[in-house]
This record gives structure tokens, sequence and C-alpha cells, in this order.
């Protein structure tokens, strides 16, 4: 992979400042650490940092056609790029490289407004035509690549990462009120916000045009999925298997070592024993677990998964100083504030493969459109819930409900279930800090906030076409283009590309995603237990039952636990203190509660109190001081 990153000056005098973009690209070094490139044509400069892939020897950037019209900087693979080489070559365009990069910039040329719709695969990208004077700025489908824009009205400047924007010493460093109420509800801050209110995402599947003086935001693929009726079960199920196994094969085209990140669940499984299958040679793979009595099962798991399909394994354990000493160089590597937990492991996973293999295949992507969590099995079973009388529910239910202590999950999707609006359900099920913790814990809300609003037009953007589908089909649809890129898939990407390691995801092949979305949804998620219906059915092909049997796996860690016992302490020093960034947000008296009743077992606020914590060491870090943390190295092979 690569990091990309470039300034546009909308005055056509002003030339653009190489000095400042290639400061910026030093500031993505980790992300490309095998070249760099700057390409500076008046208005506009372009910076690259490379991580060499494909065509090691020829694939520098930025990258231009045969006459140099066109240029662009990819932060790119695209698993189609030998068929797509091969149609523009026979329609006369000539390449100088074996590397997929070439492809963009001819693509761009032949195929006209549709020319981003024949990219298959991850990719942040730039194209600059020279002879129109106009930048495109895209971000693919799943928005697997991340891609940020600080706009002034008088420069536009992008980049993979946004600490790229603090090379400039005019960056404003506000936050964004909107984007840190709608990170106290999700856990991160939804496309096109980010945490700074200078600063936008692309969402997935938007295109950026900038040209004569104006900036235009069109999405580039098709908004809502057609399911069709399946006759055959059959039959679904083998073209299911062969676009999997098609899938695996395209992802580990690579001219260097690749790996794979296993789980104890089937999903990285899956992919694993394709990759075996494929080869014929067995595959490395890394997995990651805690010390003590937690995940053990999840440690025994992997190896034993490892031991069926015959791999080279290889595992990191990491206990409480090991994550003590990593949260702040997590926080600074995310850009943003992101609470998901998992965020350790996959750091300390990244690490370990880092040392061994420069790509790695994981399973992330199999969850979100086939059904995969308990919360879609809830949404299914909702029309239930909602048939029974309100007063019955307020009066024996909720009370119930509310009473069963540390019941966090369960409280949020009773109150969910209940309401009749998709949109508020699927908001509900995200809640971390409810509107009345929000109440309480905001020392000064601006006026709207804090009353779900933005959460609900976040989630209604994705929503809006899709009145003709299912609920819980329009759920899956909206979490895989909200939830998943812009927490699951970003802190992969951030986490992987901070040891210069890049991360695939097979389960988002493009034609695999078109068939599985045009699945009636029934296909997908059966009942209380029928989770990834057809899936599971397909898989059976390359795992046994003692693998399929298991309860669902991921890098999940001890924070509850830590929360209770050996991180009480730090917790309540590093967020609730005087002297702390939250304090100037946020009731400490209000945090000190939640750490309480956290402690004393009343409640489970892992979720909410991890939020604050990973906001607090990126406010440190990004508004207060904007300095780096020591890099860390990746574990050394024994």
């Amino acid at each position: 992979m690569c990091g990309i990153c470039g300034i546009y000056h909308y005055g056509t005098a002003q030339l653009a400042d190489e000095r400042l973009v290639r400061r910026m690209a030093t500031a993505l070094a980790h992300r490309g650490p095998d070249d760099e490139g700057v390409l500076v044509d008046g208005p506009l400069a372009l910076g690259h940092r490379r991580l060499a892939i494909i065509d090691p020897a020829g694939g520098h950037q930025p990258m231009a056609n045969e006459d140099e019209g066109v240029w662009t900087v990819a932060n790119a693979e695209l698993y189609n790029f030998r068929s797509l080489a091969a149609a523009l070559a026979g329609a006369g365009h000539r390449f100088r490289t074996r590397s997929d990069t070439e492809v963009i910039v001819h693509a761009y040329e032949e195929y006209g407004r549709d020319w981003l719709r024949r990219l298959d695969g991850m990719f942040a990208l730039a194209v600059w035509d020279r002879r129109a004077r106009r930048l495109t700025l895209a971000r693919d489908p799943f928005g697997i690549k991340p891609l940020y824009l600080w706009d002034d009205g008088r420069c536009l400047r992008f980049a993979s990462e946004l600490k790229a924007f603090l090379a400039d010493p005019t960056f404003p460093r506000d936050i964004d009120p909107v984007a840190l109420d709608q990170y106290l509800t999700f856990q991160f801050v939804p496309s096109p916000r980010t945490i700074f209110a200078a600063v936008h995402k692309v969402a997935p599947g938007h295109q950026v045009i900038v040209e004569r003086g104006t900036v235009r935001i069109e999405r580039f693929t098709d908004p809502a999925p057609q399911p069709l009726p399946v006759r055959d079960e059959a039959a679904a199920v083998n073209e299911l298997q062969a676009l999997l196994r098609v899938a695996v094969q395209r992802q580990m085209v690579s001219d260097v070592p690749v790996g794979a990140l296993l789980s104890g669940g089937i999903d990285s499984a899956t992919v694993v024993a394709i990759m075996r299958e494929l080869t014929g040679q067995r595959v490395q793979t890394f997995t990651v677990g805690f010390a003590g009595a937690f995940a053990k099962d999840e440690l025994t798991a992997a190896r034993r998964t490892a031991a069926i399909l015959g791999t080279e394994h290889h595992e990191v354990v990491v206990d409480v100083p090991d994550s003590l000493a990593v949260f702040a160089p997590i926080a600074w590597h995310l850009d943003e504030p992101i609470a998901t937990p998992s965020v350790l492991p996959m750091w300390s996973l990244s690490r370990l493969a880092a040392a061994h293999v420069k790509v790695v295949l994981t399973g992330q992507g199999a969850d979100e459109p086939w059904g995969g969590y308990r919360r879609y099995r809830g949404e299914r079973m909702g029309r239930w819930y909602r048939r029974l009388p309100a007063p019955l529910r307020q009066a024996l239910v909720d009370p119930l409900v509310a009473r069963l202590p540390r019941a966090e999950a369960l409280k949020r999707a009773v109150a969910a279930l209940a309401a009749a609006d998709p949109a508020q359900r699927f908001a509900g099920v995200y809640t971390v800090f409810t509107t009345a913790m929000k109440r309480a814990l905001y020392r000064a809300a601006p006026a709207g906030l804090g009353d779900g609003t933005h959460d609900l037009a976040a989630l209604r953007y994705w929503q809006q076409p899709l009145a003709h589908l299912d609920p819980l089909a329009q759920h899956l649809y909206v979490e895989t283009r909200l939830s998943l890129p812009d927490n699951l898939l970003l802190y992969g990407d951030k986490m992987s590309m901070a040891f210069s390691l890049e991360a695939r995801v097979p389960w988002l092949d493009l034609p695999l995603m078109q068939f599985v979305e045009n699945l009636p949804v029934g296909l997908r998620l059966q009942g209380w237990a029928g989770h990834k219906y057809l899936y599971r059915k397909a898989v059976r092909r390359w795992l046994p039952d003692e693998v399929l049997a298991r309860r669902k796996l991921g890098f999940e860690t001890p924070m509850d636990q830590w929360f209770r016992g050996p991180l009480a302490g730090m917790l309540r020093d590093e967020i609730a203190g005087p002297s702390s960034a939250c304090a100037r947000y946020f009731h400490t008296s209000t945090i000190e509660a939640l750490i309480r009743q956290h402690v004393a077992r009343r409640e489970n606020h892992t979720r909410p109190l991890f939020s604050l914590l990973m906001f607090e060491y990126w406010h440190r870090q990004f508004v207060d001081a904007a300095v780096p943390p020591p890099v860390l190295t990746p574990i050394l092979p024994q």
C-alpha cells in the first residue's frame, strides 16, 4: 500500500509549495517506506510514499500516461488490473510498467465518466488531468482505504492520513462539536465528518472533482442493491463458492510474501483454507491473545485451526503493561479517536505479522453484509417485540431489563427495538452515550447536540435509497458503508500501515459483494440462530464441522476486567483528573460516577470509558502537542 497527499490552489497564479508537500509525504513515511515521489505542476503538487507490492522496480509514483497529460498518485490494489490492462492495450494504450497503478491513468482517459466503476479493488487516489486542469479524488466503494480533505476556500489539501495536515503550521485544530457528539454515540466519526472541523473524509464510493474553481462531490457506485429471488439454493451455494475462491485468488496476487491474520472463527479460517487450496503450500498465519485467563479459548481455537489447515503459525500474547505502552502510539496512528477495544490486538497483531510478511489477508467484512452479529438477529426478531402493546412493554419488559446488572448490550437492544423507524433502531443499536448520559456528561453542549439529530442524519444518508428493502437488509447495507469503513476498516488500515503492512479483505471483493447484497435477506440470516445462512453452507467445502460449530470469535479484549482491576486507577487519573483534556469538555464528576459503577460491577461501562480514554490520548497529541510518540519497531522473527 501507499500514502498519498497533495495541494491544489484555486488561484492558478499561486504555485504549490513543494517543500510543504514533501513534509506532508514524510508524515506518511510509515505507509510507504520503499520510495518517495513528488510532482509540482503550477498550482498543484502531488506527493507519494510507496510500499512496493506489485512491480517493485517499475511502480514509482506519481505516474503518468504516455504523453504525461494525466498523472496519478494512488493508495491502491486493483485486483482486476491485468484484465483491465489487456483491454486498454487492445484499445491502443501503451503501458510502460507492470504496476496496477498505471491502469488508473489509462482507464481515466478511455472510459470517461464511467472510469471509476471499472476499477475493482481498494483505493484512495488522485488523478490530475493536465489539459483540463481537473483534479479528481476518489475512495473505493467500501471505504477500505481512507482519504482526508482540508479545504479552506483558497487551497484544497488531501492526504491518506489526517496527520499529514499537521505539516502545515496554519492548520486549524478546532474540534467539530457535531463530530464529537457523533463520536460519543458511535465510537467513531461517520464520513464525511472528522473530529476536526476543517477536515472531511471522502465517503465510500464517492469522488471529488475540482475544476474551474468549483468542487463537486458525486457518488460513483450504485445507490442500492436490487435483490432477486433465488430458485435454486444449491446453485447459489456453488456460485458463492466460486466467487469466494476467485476473490482470495485475486487478492493473493503480489510480488512480496503474503500471509493471513487468523482468529478462532470461521471468516479468517475460510480465507486461509482457500489460500492453502490455491497454492498447495503452508500459509503463514498470525493470531493474538491476552495473558491470564481471558481469551485462552481464542488462542486455543486459533492454534487448532492452524493445525487443521497445516499453517506456519505465529502468535503474540499481550498483557496489561504491553497495552499501557501502546495507547499513545495507537491514538497517534488512528488520526481520529476510534473507541473499539479490538484496536489493541490489531496493533500487536500487525506488529507481529510485519516481521514476517508484507501483505496479509484478513476475514474482515464478512459479518456486516451476512448478518454475523447478534444485533442483526435482534432486528429480525424485533417485529415480534413491537407487536406487544406499548403499555405491556413499559410495565413488564422494560423495568425487568433495566434492573439487570451489567446488561449494557441487552438494554441498548431493547430500547432500540421499540422504535418504529428503522433508522432510529439502527442508531439505538450503536449508541454508546445515550441522550441522558450526554446531558450529564457535557459541560456546555452547543444547542442542538445530544438529541440524536446528527446521528440519524449520518444513517439516513445511506438509508434513503433503500425503502424497497426489508429493514434488516437496510441495516446490513447501511452498516457496511457506515461503521465498517469508518471504524473497523479504518483502524485496520491505520494499525497495519503503522508497521508498513498491507491488509487485504477478500470478503469485500466487489463481484462477491454484488452477489451477496443482491441475495434475499432470508438467505443471509434465518431465524434466531441461522446467521450467515448461505455463507455457512458454502464454506463447508473448506472447513470441518469442528471449526464451523464454534461460536463467533474475534480479536476480543479483556478491557472490561482491566477497567475493574489493574487499569482502574490509571483510568481515573487519565480521564477524570482536573488537568485532563476530558475535563475541558465533560463533567469529571460524571466520569468518576461511570468508573465507580463499572468497578462495583453495577453496570458495564467499558464502551463509554474506553471512548473517553481514546479521546484523551488523541487530544493530547493532535490538539495539545501534535507531536508523534516514539516509533515502535516490529517484533523480530525468532
